[in-house]
C-alpha cells in the first residue's frame, strides 16, 4: 500500500528522530546519515527497486532481504535500523528519513541550509557573498541548495528554514499587480 507524502514525512521523521538520537548516543552520527543517504540514492536511481519498496505485491520479508543486503556493509546501527523499517512496512520512506537525518545531522552540527533561487546560476564571488551574509545573519554555518527558475525574471529567493525573502523581479512585479488590483476605499 503506498502511503500519500504527508503521511510519509510524519513517519519519516519519527523513524529519523529514533535513529539519529540512537547515532548520536553511539557518537555515529555522521556514518549513519551517510550511509542512509547511500541508501537512498540507491532507491532513488533505480526505478525498479523504488517501486518494488513500494508495491504491496512483495512481501515484507522480500523488502527486508533486499534492504538487507544493501546495507550489508552498514554499520550495525544502520543495518537494524533498516531491517526495523522493513518489518515495519515503511521501506519507501527510506529516502525521506535519509533527507530528515541530513536535516538533523547539520542543525546538530549548527548548520542550516538556504533555497536560493535565481534566473541564471550564480557566480563563484556571489555564492560566497551570500553565505557570508547569511552567516552573519544566523550566526550559524550555512550552506547554499542552489536552484535555477527562469520565471523569477531577476533576483534571488532565499528561503531559510521559515523565512522567505523573494527579492526576486518577478515577486516585485506580483506585488505590484496585487496593489493595483486591490480595491481603494
Amino acid at each position: 500500500m503506498s502511503i500519500n507524502r504527508t503521511d510519509a514525512l510524519q513517519i519519516s521523521r519519527r523513524y529519523s528522530a529514533a535513529i539519529f538520537a540512537l547515532a548520536v548516543e553511539a557518537k555515529k552520527e555522521a556514518v549513519v546519515v551517510g550511509e542512509f543517504g547511500v541508501l537512498a540514492s540507491a532507491i532513488q536511481g533505480s526505478a525498479e527497486l523504488a517501486d518494488a519498496l513500494a508495491s504491496p505485491l512483495v512481501s515484507p520479508a522480500q523488502k527486508a532481504a533486499t534492504l538487507a543486503a544493501l546495507a550489508v556493509k552498514g554499520d550495525a546501527l544502520t543495518q537494524r535500523a533498516v531491517k526495523t523499517i522493513a518489518a515495519g512496512g515503511r521501506a519507501e520512506v527510506i529516502p525521506a528519513i535519509a533527507e530528515s537525518l541530513k536535516e538533523m545531522l547539520a542543525a546538530h552540527q549548527g548548520e542550516v541550509e538556504a533555497l536560493v533561487t535565481s534566473a541564471r546560476a550564480l557566480n563563484a564571488a556571489t555564492q560566497k557573498q551570500l553565505v557570508a551574509s547569511l552567516t552573519k545573519a544566523t550566526g550559524k554555518k550555512v550552506t547554499l541548495k542552489l536552484k535555477e527558475d527562469a520565471n523569477v525574471l531577476g533576483g534571488l529567493m532565499v528561503e531559510l528554514g521559515s523565512l522567505r525573502l523573494d527579492a526576486t523581479l518577478s515577486g516585485a512585479l506580483n506585488h505590484m499587480r496585487e496593489r493595483l488590483l486591490a480595491p481603494t476605499h
